[in-house]
């Protein structure tokens, strides 16, 4: 055998520090798809606090799912005010996977803080 071919002790270190990490990582995996409840996605939106921007008025949207498969295509609308002075807003999403969340922003002419806002989940799909 030839002195290149034989291993220093950094490298059995680096090696054996690399398996541990490479067989917890699949035993945590295993583990999570064995013994974790697989329930559909369950969106809750909350909204934060108005602010003046030039010429509109801008709120803060988080979605989040907390149930634990992903939903795709999320659509939420938001309303400012009812009947003639009525104002919607579309908010979409691509992704959203599950025990997460997500943040955007609606925008409206009027200042929604003198009117409650109405969230409306209006669809999304599962993968």
């Amino acid at each position: 055998m030839k002195m290149e071919d034989k291993k220093n002790w950094l490298e059995w270190l680096v090696l054996i520090i690399s398996s541990l990490l490479v067989l917890g990582i699949l035993v945590f995996l295993v583990h999570e798809m064995i013994y974790t409840e697989q329930t559909p996605p369950n969106i809750t939106v909350d909204f934060g606090k108005t602010e003046l921007k030039e010429g509109y008025f801008a709120v803060p949207i988080t979605a989040k799912n907390i149930g634990s498969e992903t939903a795709e295509d999320l659509q939420i609308e938001v309303i400012n005010g009812f009947g003639n002075t009525e104002e919607k807003a579309l908010l979409e999403f691509p992704y959203l996977p599950g025990n997460s969340s997500v943040n955007g922003w609606v925008t409206f002419t009027k200042n929604p803080e003198n009117q409650p806002l109405v969230i409306h989940i209006l669809g999304y799909a599962t993968p």
